[in-house]
Formats: structure tokens, C-alpha cells, sequence
């Protein structure tokens, strides 16, 4: 009894110790690699091929075929990636996360290699890199060496587990287990499903499945139909982690599971024609290297023979998630906002970054749009429902500011780099500046409800200046805007030149107008509102200046004080 114990124990060890390992390895490659992988999605995902090629080498890196789909599905709600595009990243995930199989497979390998065995060199890999990691002050070398001290718990991890399984190679149990396994599909598909479910991982999954054939007791048709369900159950949690995203964030999820499972049946059923030739051969026991083989070639496959139809299963994707045109586009700011800044992309911080800060543009420009508006009740349309619309865009900016602060307040506490922390803390600033050019944009169309009821009107010369210093305030929003997701140099001297012209202009249409005031070409109430609007402009353009001060400022690594 003792003895049957300790082998759960150890096999329990193990699994942890390989999700451990696998979770401390992925984290400091993010961490490395992180930052530029959301760009690589971006850029190269245009062509169906390079999709695959990208989807593929990303999983490698970060070693999470779950990860890479938590990108695509982030991008996708952003607007940035196209579902079509989607998919062929997610084909090329579920070829790069074949990987580690191979590495697994080594074990396999006769003594004339015995130093390329997993279970050889994890030992030492782990033991250096604990050292370096404890005795090193360099925060890349520390990282590093938590990469490489993930590689050796992993193979430590699957040596326990071989260790625990290992005396029941020849168990009754596990060969009657296997069997039904092997000749119930159904059941097969299912074990591995369940299991993947339950680890969140189709790769520490696999490995189990390995480790047991290491032992001897796997048939090659449980091993092939367990892999097709281990497929399916990485998709499952998936779809369960999409549940707050948006539709078309919930249709890429949904994209992951129809490619698992039509490629599943199109396997089952080529095997159900195979079978009265085949049948003494899925009989035998499968190896490591067969199950890496077949792994990776059900992907390729399934990639091969569904890259054609990928336009057929984005339109089954949106009948079974409809929406209008519509309800595509008009849920208002801080809905969208919300569904795009999920909890799953906290999972990998660059690409929250990445995403927060498409986002933070996307409600600039929301806010210019409002700024517009505002500005237009001057110099336009003057009327109380547009003023009403101001006040209704300025509540939706109040709510999406808070919801932007709060996620990035999550991301600052996440284990990140202080490029990253510095990255996160200038976001926030930028947010509050954006808002506070709302509030202006609020402030100048009060002014406007009080021209209208104490029906005011500026001179002809008032209104040359007003909207002369109206449109160069613009374009210095829309050059600070330029910058949030961009180092672009010109638009950053374009802000810092409109700012101090609105500087020097106030100065000039304050003195003219307390001129034209004191002569009788203006009434006080009209001289009020006038200097009240030019100093609401100038301090717009105070906020446009400090959003491009803290842009700039995370390319030289400064710390900036605000205005």
C-alpha cells in the first residue's frame, strides 16, 4: 500500500513539477520576447501562409499554443487582425505546440546519446541556472536563467512521472484501460479532452500520454485518438475563457475548436475506412517518437486540408454567433473598451500593453471627436441638442477612462519589467490628459449653451481669431494622438510648435479683445465667453504637449514631470 503511495505521489510530483517548470520557462520568454511578438502578429499575419508560419514560431517562443490564441483573440477584438487572418495563426499554434513532443522523444534515444536525454542533463541545467539566478543582480541574466531553470523542471517533472508510472507497466489495469481505450474512439477522445481540460494545457498533456508510453502501455489507437481529444480540449478552454470577449472574440475561440474538430473527424472517418487493413497495427504498443510523429502530422494535415475551406468556417463561425451590422458598430465606448480588455490578455503582460495602447488611441480619437463637436457649437451650429451630445460623449469618456485606468493598474502589478512598469505608468498619464481634454470639450460647449440663451454673437473679428486658435488646437490633438502608438518625430514637433502658437495667441486675442471691449465692439458677456473658450484651448493644448512629453519620454527612459 505504502509503495502504490509513493508512485501516485511521485506521479502527482511530477505533473506539477513539469507545470511548473513549463510556466516559469514561458513567463521569462515572454518576458524577452514579449514585447515584440504582438508586432510580429500584427505585421506578417496578412497572408494566409505567413499566418501559419508566425502562429507556429510564436508558440514555439512562448511555449503556449493557448497563449498565441489569447493574442489573436485580443487583436481581433481591437479591429487589428481579421478573423480569415485569425485562423491561420491558430493553424500554425497547433503545429508549433507539437514541439516539446519532440524534445520528449529524445528519451528514446539509445546510450550512444545518452547525454542528449532529457533526464541526463535537466539535473544540471536546473541546478546552474538556480545558482546564476540567485547570484546575479542583472535583471536579464536573472531572467535567462529562469528560462533555462524552467527547461530543467520540466524534464525533471516527466522523469518523476515515468518514475511513478513505471512499475505498472505491465499492470492488468492499465493494459485493460488502454484496450477499451484503443478499441472506444469515443471513450479515447474524451480521456483526452478531459485531461487537457483539467491541466489547461495540450502540451503538459501529451507529455503524460508520453510518459505512459514510455512505460509500454499505450496502443497505438488509444494514443492516436487520445491525441485527437487532447487537441480538442485545449480549444474547450478556449472557449470557456472567451465567455466575456466580444462576438467576433468568441467566433475566433470558436474558430479554434471547429479546426480541432472537423479535423478529428475527418481523421476518424479516414481510419474507420482503414481499419480492416490496419487493424493488427493500431494494435501495438506506440512509441514516443510515433507519438510526436503523429501529433505533428495530424496538424500539418488538418492544416493542410482545412487552409482551403478557412473562409467557409469564418461564415459558419458568424451564423452560429449572428449579429447585425449594426451591433457591430454601435455599442458605444466603454462597452467595446470593456470586451477588448479581457482578464484572459492579462496572461501575457506585453501583449495587454500592446492592446491597452491601441485602445487608449482608439479613445483619443473619441475624445477629439467630441472636441469637434464642441468647438463646432462656436464657430457652426449652434443648438441644444448638440450640446446635449457633448455631455453624453463626455460621460461615455469618464466611464471608458476609468475602465483604462483600472486594467492598466492591473497590468502594473503583474511581473513586468520596469520598461514595461514605465510603459504602463505613462499610459495611465496619457489617459488622465486625454480626459481632461473632455472636460474642456464639456467646458466649451457650456459656453455655448450660455451664447445661446443669453443670445450672444461675436464680432467678425472675434470670430477670425476664435476660429483661427479652434483649429490649430485641433491639429495639436491630432498630432498628440500621431504619437500614442507611434514614434512619429514630425508629429511630435508639431505638437510642441501648435502649443506654444496657442500660448502666444492667447496672449495676443486677450489683449485685442479687451481692446475691442474697451471701444464698445463687444459686450461683457460676449468678452467673458470669448476669454473663457481661448483659455479652455490653451490648456487643451497643455494636455496634447504633456501626451507627447510622456511618448518621447519612453523612448529615452525619462521621467517626466506633467504640467
Amino acid at each position: 500500500m505504502i509503495e502504490h503511495l509513493r508512485n501516485i505521489f511521485t506521479f502527482i510530483g511530477g505533473v506539477g513539477m513539469f507545470l511548473y517548470g513549463m510556466k516559469t520557462m514561458s513567463d521569462g520568454l515572454q518576458k524577452v520576447a514579449g514585447p515584440k511578438l504582438g508586432n510580429i502578429l500584427k505585421l506578417l499575419t496578412a497572408n494566409k501562409f505567413t499566418a501559419i508560419v508566425v502562429g507556429a514560431l510564436v508558440t514555439v517562443i512562448i511555449h503556449s499554443s493557448a497563449g498565441t490564441t489569447v493574442m489573436v483573440v485580443g487583436f481581433v477584438n481591437a479591429g487589428i487582425m481579421k478573423l480569415t487572418d485569425a485562423l491561420g495563426v491558430i493553424m500554425g499554434a497547433n503545429i508549433g505546440t507539437t514541439v516539446t513532443a519532440w524534445i520528449i522523444a529524445l528519451a528514446e534515444l539509445g546510450s550512444a546519446v545518452e547525454i542528449f536525454k532529457p533526464d541526463f542533463f535537466a539535473p544540471i541545467v536546473f541546478g546552474v541556472s538556480a545558482l546564476i539566478f540567485v547570484f546575479t543582480k542583472k535583471e536579464k541574466t536573472k531572467t535567462t536563467a529562469n528560462i533555462f531553470a524552467g527547461v530543467g523542471l520540466l524534464f525533471l517533472g516527466l522523469t518523476l512521472m515515468s518514475t511513478g508510472v513505471s512499475p505498472y507497466a505491465e499492470s492488468k489495469v492499465f493494459r485493460d484501460s488502454f484496450e477499451v481505450l484503443g478499441k472506444n474512439p469515443v471513450l479515447a477522445v474524451l480521456a483526452g479532452a478531459v485531461v487537457t481540460v483539467i491541466l489547461s494545457s495540450s502540451t503538459a498533456s501529451v507529455s503524460i500520454l508520453q510518459t505512459l508510453a514510455l512505460a509500454g502501455s499505450v496502443s497505438k489507437s488509444a494514443a492516436c485518438f487520445i491525441t485527437v481529444g487532447q487537441n480538442i480540449g485545449t480549444c474547450i478552454t478556449t472557449i470557456i475563457s472567451s465567455a466575456n470577449s466580444s462576438k467576433n472574440g468568441k467566433r475566433t475561440a470558436l474558430l479554434h475548436l471547429l479546426f480541432n474538430v472537423f479535423g478529428g473527424i475527418i481523421f476518424s472517418i479516414l481510419v474507420l475506412i482503414a481499419y480492416p487493413f490496419i487493424k493488427d497495427f493500431l494494435a501495438t504498443r506506440i512509441t514516443l517518437f510515433e507519438i510526436s510523429l503523429f501529433h505533428t502530422g495530424f496538424n500539418i494535415g488538418n492544416t493542410l486540408i482545412l487552409l482551403p475551406l478557412s473562409n467557409f468556417m469564418v461564415d459558419i463561425t458568424r451564423k452560429i454567433i449572428p449579429s447585425s451590422a449594426e451591433e457591430e458598430e454601435d455599442f458605444n465606448l466603454s462597452e467595446k473598451t470593456q470586451a477588448i480588455l479581457d482578464e484572459r490578455i492579462l496572461n501575457q503582460p506585453a501583449v495587454a500593453i500592446s492592446t491597452t495602447r491601441t485602445e487608449v488611441e482608439f479613445y483619443a480619437k473619441y475624445v477629439l471627436k467630441n472636441l469637434r463637436r464642441a468647438t463646432n457649437l462656436i464657430i457652426k451650429d449652434r443648438n441644444e441638442e448638440l450640446i446635449r451630445d457633448v455631455v453624453t460623449h463626455e460621460e461615455q469618456i469618464d466611464k471608458t477612462t476609468n475602465i483604462l485606468v483600472s486594467y492598466l493598474a492591473k497590468i502594473n502589478n503583474l511581473n513586468i519589467n520596469e520598461q514595461e512598469h514605465m510603459e504602463v505608468e505613462h499610459l495611465m498619464s496619457i489617459c488622465s490628459d486625454i480626459e481632461r481634454i473632455g472636460d474642456h470639450a464639456e467646458n466649451i460647449s457650456e459656453n455655448a449653451d450660455q451664447m445661446i440663451k443669453d443670445e450672444v454673437t461675436l464680432s467678425k473679428t472675434g470670430m477670425a481669431e476664435m476660429e483661427n486658435i479652434i483649429n490649430i488646437t485641433l491639429e495639436s490633438v491630432e498630432s498628440a494622438i500621431r504619437c500614442i502608438n507611434n514614434e512619429d518625430e514630425e508629429a511630435l514637433n508639431n505638437v510642441r510648435r501648435c502649443e506654444a502658437e496657442v500660448d502666444r495667441l492667447e496672449d495676443v486675442y486677450r489683449n485685442n479683445h479687451i481692446k475691442r471691449m474697451s471701444v464698445g465692439e463687444c459686450n461683457t458677456i460676449a468678452g467673458i465667453v470669448f476669454l473663457d473658450i481661448i483659455g479652455n484651448l490653451e490648456r487643451v493644448t497643455d494636455h496634447a504637449n504633456n501626451v507627447a512629453d510622456y511618448r518621447e519620454a519612453e523612448n529615452s527612459n525619462e521621467v517626466i514631470i506633467k504640467k
